[in-house]
C-alpha cells in the first residue's frame, strides 16, 4: 500500500486536522463498492456493512485518507475510517491521522497518547504556549497580556507497517513507527520506533527477541512479500518463513506474479458523496 505522504513539511501535518463527517447511509454504496468491511452484528455480506452501526451513524475521515479493498474495521473502530491497506483489521478506533499497512492485526483497546507537553521547559503546563479560549478568557478578564512561547504540541501521525500484530490494550506514543512484521505484546506501552520483525512489550516496551533470524527477516524484507494478493501466495509454505521468503523471492526473479495494485477508496472519494448530496 502506497501510504499518504507528508509531501509538505510546511504544511506539514495539519491538514489531517480538516476532518470531515458524513453518515453511514450516505457512504456506504462507496463502502461496498470499495470492498470496505465495517463488522459487528448483522453483517453477514458486505451489502451491509456498518448494519451494526445505525443508518445515521456519524462516520468521520479525513480527504488524504486511502483504504484498500477488504480492510476490515470492526466494533464500531469504522466511525473512524483511518488509512488502511488490502487484509488488514482493527478492532480499535484510532486517530485519523493514523496509517495502517497491509496484512496488520490491531487488537481491542489500542490507544494512542495524546497531545505532547514540553517536559524539557519548566512548566508542561499550556498556558506558557497555548492562548486558546482558557487564557485568552483569562486575559480578557483581567485586562493583562500574557506572552506565549512556540511550542508543537499537537500529536504527530502512528505510521503502522505491514504483518504488523498489536494484541489487547496495547498504548501507543505519538508519531512512532511499528516496522513490518514487528509484534507488540499485549498491555504494551510503547514511547519508541519499533524495529521490523521485532517482539516488544512491557512498561514501557522493550524488544524481547526478534520474530526469526537476521537471514529470514532480511530475505522477508527483501521479498515485501505483502505487495502480493494471498492468491499469489497461498501455494508456499507460510508455517516455514525461511522457506516462504525464498519461494516468493523467486517467484518474483522469475516474473511469475504480479504486485497486487487494486482501487483505492480515498477520503476525496468519500468527500465527493457529500458534496453530491451537499452534505460536506
Amino acid at each position: 500500500m502506497e501510504l499518504p505522504a507528508n509531501a509538505n513539511p510546511v504544511i506539514g501535518w495539519a491538514r489531517y486536522r480538516r476532518t470531515m463527517q458524513l453518515s453511514l447511509r450516505e457512504l456506504r454504496p462507496q463502502l461496498v463498492t470499495g470492498r470496505i468491511f465495517l463488522l459487528g452484528p448483522g453483517v453477514s455480506s458486505i451489502e451491509k456493512t456498518g448494519a451494526s452501526y445505525g443508518e445515521d451513524a456519524p462516520i468521520k475521515f479525513v480527504p488524504q485518507a486511502r483504504m484498500e479493498p477488504y480492510a476490515t474495521y470492526w466494533a464500531g473502530s469504522g466511525k473512524h475510517l483511518v488509512s488502511m491497506g488490502s487484509f488488514s483489521y482493527t478492532h480499535s478506533r484510532l486517530p485519523l491521522s493514523t496509517r495502517v499497512g497491509r496484512y496488520t492485526s490491531i487488537a481491542k483497546g489500542v490507544t494512542v497518547m495524546g497531545a505532547r507537553h514540553p517536559h524539557e521547559w519548566a512548566s508542561t503546563s499550556p498556558v506558557f504556549y497555548n492562548n486558546k479560549l482558557m487564557m485568552d478568557t483569562f486575559q480578557r478578564d483581567l485586562g493583562v497580556e500574557t506572552v506565549t512561547r512556540p511550542f508543537k504540541s499537537a500529536p504527530t501521525p502512528v505510521v503502522i507497517g505491514h504483518d504488523v500484530w498489536i494484541g489487547e490494550n496495547v498504548t501507543l506514543g505519538h508519531g512512532i513507527s511499528v516496522g513490518d512484521g514487528a509484534v507488540i505484546a499485549s498491555n504494551a506501552v510503547v514511547t519508541r520506533d519499533v524495529p521490523p520483525y521485532a517482539m516488544v512489550g512491557g512498561v514501557p516496551a522493550k524488544e524481547i527477541r526478534q520474530r526469526f533470524d537476521t537471514d529470514t527477516v532480511e530475505a522477508l524484507q527483501a521479498s515485501a512479500w505483502w505487495n502480493y494478493a494471498p492468491s499469489a501466495l497461498s501455494a508456499l509454505d507460510v508455517s516455514n518463513p525461511a522457506e516462504f521468503a525464498i519461494g516468493v523471492n523467486q517467484l518474483i526473479a522469475d516474473r511469475a506474479i504480479e504486485p497486487y495494485q487494486p482501487e483505492v477508496l480515498t477520503g476525496h472519494d468519500l468527500a465527493a458523496v457529500g458534496v453530491s448530496a451537499g452534505t460536506a
